[in-house]
Order: C-alpha cells, then sequence, then structure tokens
C-alpha cells in the first residue's frame, strides 16, 4: 500500500470519527439531557404500583414513555417490585 493512500485512508477515517462525535454531542450532551440513578427509578416504580394502586402494565407504559427506558427493561423493574412486595410465606406468626 502506498504511502498516499494510507494518509488519505487515515484522514477520511478522522472524518468520520468527527463527524459521529459531533452529531453524538449535539443529540445528547449538547441538549442538556442528564441521567437519572437507578434507584429512583425503581423508588418510583414500587410508589406507583404500592403507594397509589397503580397497574403494573401503567407502570411499566409510564416508564418506557416518560424516562425512555426500553420497554425490556420497565416490565423487568416492575415485576421486581411486584415479587418484593409480595407477601412471604414463612413469615411471622401470631403467638
Amino acid at each position: 500500500m502506498s504511502t498516499i493512500v494510507f494518509i488519505c485512508l487515515v484522514v477520511c477515517g478522522a472524518g468520520v470519527l468527527a463527524v459521529v462525535w459531533v452529531t453524538a454531542y449535539r443529540v445528547g450532551f449538547g441538549e442538556g439531557r442528564l441521567t437519572i440513578p437507578l434507584r429512583m427509578i425503581n423508588a418510583l416504580a414500587e410508589h406507583e404500583i404500592a403507594c397509589l394502586e397503580g397497574h403494573p402494565e401503567r407502570a411499566a407504559r409510564d416508564l418506557v414513555d416518560h424516562l425512555g427506558l426500553p420497554e425490556i427493561e420497565a416490565r423487568r423493574l416492575v415485576t421486581r417490585v411486584e415479587t418484593s412486595r409480595a407477601p412471604r410465606a414463612g413469615g411471622l406468626k401470631s403467638a
């Protein structure tokens, strides 16, 4: 491979990387988007289901629509909340 071809490939590759970086910056951090901690999303789902007695399917749909979570992750989170609040068989017994 000649030196000129190698230099052209490096320059073109750097140009493509620059375009991808600028696009990603404008779409993400350039618009001021922030991430939400998973603890807060978990607390929100738990509050929606346990305190407000919301339907789990609606809670999952709200997480997808309003927070932009993938649908699989939202359903997994809601399922985890439901199983954690289910009564346990080996609980305390009255005397």
